[in-house]
């Protein structure tokens, strides 16, 4: 539960610069009505919510976005670790043209200057085998940490449009990201048909999915009908839920 795991948009050739000021400004919608961090800090030993723990979870920014953060805000620093071992396996799984980024900490946050990876997390822009972008899935590694993964009914349609936009424009920048992007959302297919499961779906159009891996069927299903995992299976089935997630 504490294997830390890197996390970030796939590898992106920016043949032209992002203004990323703009897109931050355009992808700000909050997540949830909520503070999720607040939801699933509990459950962390150190009483951190998980994707601000580098012992869960390294982001890593753009070249050029991390040229943008440090000119902007200290908020940021690269990424440093005792732990050689660790280091490299993360710097091995980094694409070209990314930095190992770490904030001062989630009490720190500026939240104009959150880089993408954190304003996406925990979601990626999942695409169908024929290249459509059709909405939105996530990062099913941290199923049994992330209380925005357990609580899909949760995720604002506003932040599901601005999700939406931002990708629409960075796969109109930079084609190759859909490729990307296309590539994981094969190995979601072949991971989740190895488990039997169907691939929850944020679709585009405001609606919620169940895809089979199987065949790419689509059914549409209540977001709060999604599973549950570890402790937020546990809790769901107490009582009084409501209460003990609160």
């Amino acid at each position: 539960m504490n294997s830390t795991k890197l996390w970030y948009p796939l590898p992106m050739v920016e043949s032209d610069p992002v203004e990323f000021s703009a897109l931050y400004a355009s992808f700000n919608a909050s997540i949830a009505e909520l503070n999720c961090g607040d939801r699933c800090a509990p459950y962390n030993e150190r009483g951190v919510p998980f994707c601000c723990d580098i012992r869960h979870a390294v982001p890593s920014a753009y070249d050029s976005e991390w040229e943008f953060l440090k000119s902007n805000t200290d908020l940021w620093h690269l990424f440093q670790t005792d732990n050689t071992d660790d280091f490299n396996e993360l710097a091995s799984q980094t694409p070209q043209g990314h930095q190992l980024i770490a904030c001062l900490g989630h009490q720190y946050c500026q939240r104009e200057y959150r880089s993408v990876t954190c304003r996406a997390f925990p979601f990626f822009p999942y695409i169908t085998p024929e290249g459509d972008f059709v909405g939105l899935s996530y990062y099913w590694e941290y199923e049994d940490r992330c209380w925005v993964i357990n609580n899909l009914q949760g995720v604002t349609s506003n932040y599901r449009g601005e999700f939406i936009a931002a990708y629409d424009f960075l796969f109109d920048k930079f084609p190759r990201e859909l490729n990307n992007y296309m590539q994981h959302s094969k190995l979601m297919h072949q991971i989740f048909a190895r488990r039997q499961r169907a691939i929850p779906l944020l679709h585009r159009n405001g609606f919620s999915y169940r895809i089979t891996p199987s065949n790419g069927r689509m059914r549409r299903v209540p977001a709060e009908n999604f599973p549950k995992f570890g402790v937020y299976k546990i809790a769901a089935k107490m009582p009084f839920p409501d209460e003990v997630s609160a």
